[in-house]
């Protein structure tokens, strides 16, 4: 019998896709019901129960199929869609996704749903025993099978053997789109129960690789009967039809050597075992839709296994390996520069130039597309809001409308791990904080139903995120009452803030405007720690409000983690990396052009005031004091920003740009303020990557 626990891995991928598309469009299904939604439910429901049911996971097999009999009950029309069905069918939903994750962790899972099938079937009216029954197999006409000598001959031995012989016919659904998974799951089925395949149309490779139409053809031997056979395959998701005819030979053989086959035949597991091996699972392919029915099998062959699903560990390994790739490319550039400008006109200094230029090229190209292979949609995040939002104004007594844009804009996958925590929090803010209840929204004179808008989409080298509502908005003067009242702000203080810089004050932990005390918000913990991951992952976070209107947060987020631009400086002989997209421009200033404002450094930049930072001073606290600088060469200067704020960094020299890899700093170094990380430059040495914000919140540390 073959072990099914290598195929858990692939039915968890599966069963994670499916469920996601039930909560999608039971979403869907309650906001504006249609057939299309309803079929696609139904045959998302349908894939689930037979995979669990191939797998052995009854109990999960068992509550998608109570749901799947409520999805073909609304499908008919017995049944309309209310509030207390969808709450029903979220309720059993979560229990599929807490048996799915056990399933993972433990390889099997023991959480009880018959409350929940009964549940369900309370919906439709049903008692246990009412339950749908398997439909037996009408009986079938014997068939034939062409088959080479060897099958033929093992065909009989299992006759012998008191084993029954069937010719299989498999029909797959139209929209099947892994069929070479079903295919091996149909093998694998028959294999778990004690029957053995002895041939198959197309054969097995072509099975493999999906060369074939919606239908294939299997010679099998069990001692199981033909309706149990065909019932057991039919709860296989996608199988449309199964027919089970008993075998009978096309060709009867001559005597002779019928004889010699039964008396030298093996036993039947040997011959079955040296022939064709059983198909090694497969990854689903995608490919496009075939040209017509009568579509050539070779055809189809260049069509086949377009796309792969490869282990997240091994893009990591791969990007981390190109990462060195290009310190090392950057090294060798680096030398052949050197050797140019100490061996002038020297044939093998330019081929070493030539090679080093290809080996930049290729590198990049390489680079260009494992980052590209790392890229998804952030649709994976934001497909988890609307159920969220859904049951918050429940809970809230409050009616919201969720509307998402750009869901197909790509993220660099580590970048959307880090942010779906804050993105949850800013969300459930909106609808606690934000959304008027029902009611209060009539009497303002806004619709009762609130609206919140979450979009992503491209701007330059970046990721733009906005969470925006029609709510009732921030007042700056009750934010700065309460930041008062918590002791976050002297009173004094609190007067001297515009609007903008008391909207800010929602990041201060600590921070809460809540009376109450809730399960969702009230506690002075949240706002502060978005910010913080944010900026862990190199973004800004801005607030925008305006008292009954609405609010709306910015989140700026880089593309990628792992490789970036960046300005290099040196300061005091050591070499900096400040993030390209914080760079605003770079000065050539004179000392006597410095300025005080209150006891910081500033210069005036057409017109506007730029706070000044000594890195030099920051980094090493050795009182280098930029007024006091009497040195007549000038400084450089390079504006950094961060949301609406500037600053300008002073350094000793300007280097140039160039692509880094980021490496983190090791756990026994533990957080250095100003820095985010470190990389290795060309000639080796290790340039330390300077987290811009930290500079700024030492700027308004030493303001107040």
């Amino acid at each position: 019998m073959m072990d099914t626990s290598e195929y858990i891995a692939l039915f968890l991928e599966e069963a994670a896709e499916q469920i996601n598309i039930l909560e999608q469009d039971i979403l869907l299904l309650e906001q504006s019901p249609s057939q299309e939604v309803l079929n696609e439910i139904f045959r998302a429901a349908h894939t689930l129960k037979g995979s669990s049911r191939a797998m052995g996971f009854t109990a999960m097999g068992e509550l998608t199929h109570a749901m799947e009999d409520v999805f073909d009950a609304l499908r008919k029309g017995e049944l309309s869609v209310s509030t207390s069905m969808v709450n029903r069918l979220f309720d059993a939903l979560d229990t599929l996704k807490a048996m799915r994750d056990q399933i993972a962790e433990k390889g099997t899972s023991d959480i009880a749903c018959d409350e929940l099938v009964q549940s369900l079937r309370d919906i439709l009216g049903e008692s246990p025993s009412d339950a749908p029954t398997a439909v037996p197999a009408p009986k079938q006409a014997e068939k034939s099978l062409t088959l080479q000598e060897h099958e033929r001959e093992a065909a009989l031995t299992a006759l012998d053997n008191g084993l029954s012989v069937y010719h299989l016919t498999v029909r797959l659904a139209e929209d099947t789109l892994m069929k070479s998974v079903r295919a091996l799951m149909v093998l694998q089925t028959i294999d778990a129960n004690g029957g053995a395949v002895i041939a198959s149309h197309p054969d097995e490779d072509a099975l493999d690789n999906e060369q074939f139409d919606l239908s294939f053809e299997l010679l099998v031997a069990t001692d199981k009967p033909a309706d149990y056979l065909r019932n057991l395959l039919l709860q296989i998701s996608e199988i449309r039809d199964v027919e089970v005819a008993p075998w009978q030979e096309s060709t009867t053989p001559q005597p002779a050597q019928a004889t010699t086959t039964t008396e030298a035949a093996a036993p039947l597991s040997e011959a079955f075992s040296a022939e064709e091996p059983m198909p090694q699972p497969t990854q689903p392919a995608t490919h496009p839709a075939a040209n017509g029915e009568g579509e050539k099998t070779a055809s189809r062959t260049s069509t086949a296994s377009q796309t792969v699903r490869v282990d997240v560990a091994r893009l990591d390994t791969l990007l981390n390996l190109v990462g060195e790739l290009v310190i090392d490319r950057t090294r060798v550039a680096q030398l052949g520069r050197e050797f140019e400008a100490r061996f002038q006109h020297d044939e093998l200094v330019d081929s070493l130039l030539e090679t080093a230029g290809h080996i930049g090229r290729i590198t990049d190209e390489l680079q260009e597309h494992i980052m590209k292979a790392r890229m998804l949609p952030i649709e994976h995040v934001f497909n988890r809001f609307p159920r969220m939002i859904r049951d918050l104004a429940q809970k809230f007594g409050k009616e919201v409308r969720l509307v998402m844009e750009g869901q197909e804009t790509e993220l660099d996958r580590s970048v959307i791990e880090i942010i779906s925590d804050p993105l949850i929090h800013m969300l459930r803010n909106s609808v606690d904080h934000g959304i008027e209840p029902p009611d209060q929204r009539e009497s303002l004179g806004k619709p009762r139903q609130g609206t919140i808008r979450l979009s992503a989409r491209h701007e330059e080298n970046h990721i733009l995120i906005e969470i925006e509502d029609d709510g009732k908005g921030m007042d700056p003067a009750h934010l700065r009452e309460a930041a008062v009242r918590k002791g976050i702000l002297t009173r004094e203080a609190g007067e001297r803030l515009s609007d903008r810089e008391a909207l800010n004050l929602i990041f201060a932990p600590g921070f809460s405007t809540a009376k109450e005390v809730t399960e969702v918000s009230g506690r002075g913990v949240g706002m502060d720690i978005v910010r913080s991951n944010v900026q862990r992952v190199g973004g800004i976070v801005e607030v925008d409000s305006t008292p009954g209107k609405g609010t709306r947060f910015s989140i700026r987020l880089p593309l990628t983690l792992a490789i970036i631009r960046a300005l290099l400086v040196r300061v005091a002989g050591q070499v900096y990396a400040i993030p390209l997209s914080s760079v605003l421009e770079t000065l050539k200033i004179h000392p006597d052009m410095v300025q005080f404002v209150g006891r910081r450094p500033a210069i005036v930049l057409r017109g506007r005031t730029l706070p000044l930072v000594s890195l030099q001073a920051h980094f090493y606290k050795d009182d280098f004091d930029i007024p006091s600088c009497r040195a007549e060469e000038p400084m450089y200067v390079v504006v950094v920003g961060f949301g609406e704020r500037q600053i300008g960094l002073v350094v000793s020299h300007l280097i140039g740009e160039q692509e880094i890899v980021i490496k983190s700093l090791s756990r026994y170094l533990g957080e250095i303020n100003g820095v985010s990380g470190a990389t290795i430059l060309g000639d080796g040495r290790v340039a330390l990557i300077l987290e811009v914000a930290d500079l700024f919140d030492d700027v308004s540390a030493c303001a107040a």
